[in-house]
């Protein structure tokens, strides 16, 4: 039995939704709509948050559509509309929740989410006629990436400006395990565990620090990280500042008062402004802070509390 969600309402037989499931928790910026036809539709649109995102012809032949759709952290209703001349014939509405690792309310799914990943046996079964997702056990060599099995569902990965490698060569067992289960080719948690199989360098230089930024300590580096791709260098969920105000708030709001010199001046900016250390990028918090550990505290970017002079001293050179 294939039918892993109940038809919606109307004519039961006009199509059903595959994937995604109905109050599910989803991660990344990209979710792909599956849905199953029986012939009576020549049109399907998908809106999500009332913005259409496709508009799609179908001929009476076709028993599948996917598409993959962006979406938006925090709560996203997806509606799917099948028509025929015209007219309406059915129409179903889900919602998925995006979740983030950053500190902002909006980004804590509700209790009646949950995550319901694609990879079980059941939801392959429906894709398998069209799709083969049977790992082999070796990923395509680099220079032969159009053969991965991944790329046909997930080519939006890919469309970063910053991709990260084994996403580029379409490596992705090397963090995703074929063999996990009931769901296949979920990741190791926590995120550390599986970062630090590659990046072992940056692991010992962290192991020697005296203070430990929370996620670097806890592992969970893809809170600010997106494993595949950004728009921002390092991989960055959003840009410097406003990846560290997403939790340091208080930051945000007000201007950032060093400790030592509180009463001597009306306080430091942390952006707006180009940074004189590196005049090439924008100053932000991670000029001055380091966003992973630091021997210092606050986690400034020196290796001892006797160089802070020094360390001011690069920008403020009079």
């Amino acid at each position: 039995m294939v039918l892993l969600m109940p038809p919606a309402e109307g004519n039961p037989l006009a199509f059903y939704l595959v994937e995604p499931s109905d109050m599910s928790i989803v991660s990344g910026k990209w979710v792909t709509v599956v849905i199953a036809l029986n012939g009576e539709a020549d049109r399907v649109v998908i809106v999500r948050n009332k913005n259409e995102m496709e508009d799609v012809s179908v001929s009476a032949q076709a028993k599948y559509l996917c598409r993959t759709i962006g979406i938006g952290i925090g709560l996203n209703e997806i509606a799917v509309k099948v028509t025929k001349g015209g007219s309406a014939i059915e129409a179903k509405k889900i919602s998925v929740f995006c979740e983030s690792g950053l500190l902002k309310k909006e980004a804590l799914a509700p209790r009646q989410f949950q995550k319901m990943p694609f990879h079980r046996k059941e939801k392959e079964e429906v894709c398998r006629p069209c799709h083969n997702m049977e790992s082999d056990g070796k990923d395509p060599t680099p220079d032969k990436p159009g053969l991965s099995l991944c790329r046909h569902c997930h080519e939006r990965t890919i469309s970063s400006q910053y991709v990260h490698g084994p996403v580029a060569t379409w490596t992705c067992y090397k963090c995703h395990n074929k063999d996990s289960a009931p769901a296949k080719y979920v990741t190791l948690q926590p995120d550390s565990s599986l970062c630090f199989s590659c990046h072992t360098d940056i692991k010992a230089q962290w192991a020697q620090k005296k203070y430990v930024h929370g996620p670097t300590a806890t592992g969970k580096c893809t809170i600010c990280h997106s494993p595949h791709g950004s728009d921002t260098k390092f991989f960055l969920r959003k840009a410097p500042w406003n990846l560290c105000v997403s939790c340091h708030e208080e930051m945000g709001k007000n201007v950032h008062k060093f400790k030592l010199y509180a009463l001597l001046d009306d306080g430091h900016p942390t952006r707006g402004v180009k940074d004189p250390g590196a005049p090439w990028r924008v100053l932000s918090c991670a000029s001055c802070h380091n966003p992973h550990a630091s021997n210092v505290g606050s986690f400034l970017s020196v290796d001892s509390g006797d160089m802070l002079y020094a360390f001011c001293n690069k920008c403020h050179n009079k």
